[in-house]
């Protein structure tokens, strides 16, 4: 499907808040397989995120008085999308994924304090790499992946183009995964499989934050 302008995506908001079915059901058809893509993403099935997705859209009718609230109902869906990935995570698995009231994600070991110390250790090193990245290519990769602005919002606010954002987050992106898998190879701290499982995690959060 063609992409949605915000003028519509915003009239769409203002009639699913006053009760038209219609107009759900447009931006369901709008959003729905992207959605189950970016959750399948995350959690590398796609049966689990078709029931995320599906939970999402349930909860917005039944909560539907609210979307006034809501600033960009785009934005809305996809935090809602990831937040459930990471619900589902930290119930199926070793890895308990959590975030916070500021949206600052974190994995924490639920059965190994010490694997969860190794991974904290991790997560300070992801802290440095970020900050030592040159200063557009870093500006970029927070505005995209811990801001959530758009490609062409991040492009007004630092006066350069779309093209050159997504081609500073791109470059971002490979050297925070260059310069964790070079802090897992030289890392002994913890057995192979571990820190597999660790570095995953981390990657996850660095790619879908």
């Amino acid at each position: 499907m063609p992409e949605v302008s915000d003028e519509l995506l915003l009239t769409w908001q203002h009639r699913i808040a006053a009760g038209d079915e219609t107009a759900f059901n447009q931006l369901f058809r709008c959003f729905y397989i992207r959605l189950v893509d970016f959750a399948a993403n995350i959690l590398k099935a796609r049966p689990p995120a078709e029931e995320i997705v599906n939970d999402v859209f349930v909860k917005l009718w039944q909560r539907r008085q609210h979307l006034p609230e809501v600033q960009k109902i785009k934005v809305f869906l996809y935090v809602a999308a990831r937040n459930g990935c990471y619900n589902y995570l930290r119930s199926n698995s070793l890895w308990s994924v959590t975030v916070g009231i500021d949206q600052v994600s974190s994995i924490t070991n639920l059965q190994d304090p010490e694997s969860d110390l190794a991974f904290r250790e991790l997560q300070h090193r992801l802290n440095i790499i970020i900050s030592i990245l040159p200063e557009q290519c870093r500006q970029v990769f927070r505005m995209v992946r811990e801001d959530g602005l758009k490609y062409k919002e991040v492009a007004e606010i630092l006066q350069i183009s779309p093209r050159t954002v997504e081609t500073q987050l791109f470059r971002a992106i490979k050297k925070i995964r260059q310069e964790l898998e070079r802090t897992y190879a030289s890392s002994s701290t913890n057995s192979n499989h571990n820190q597999g499982q660790m570095l995953q995690a981390l990657l996850l959060l660095v790619l879908f934050q």
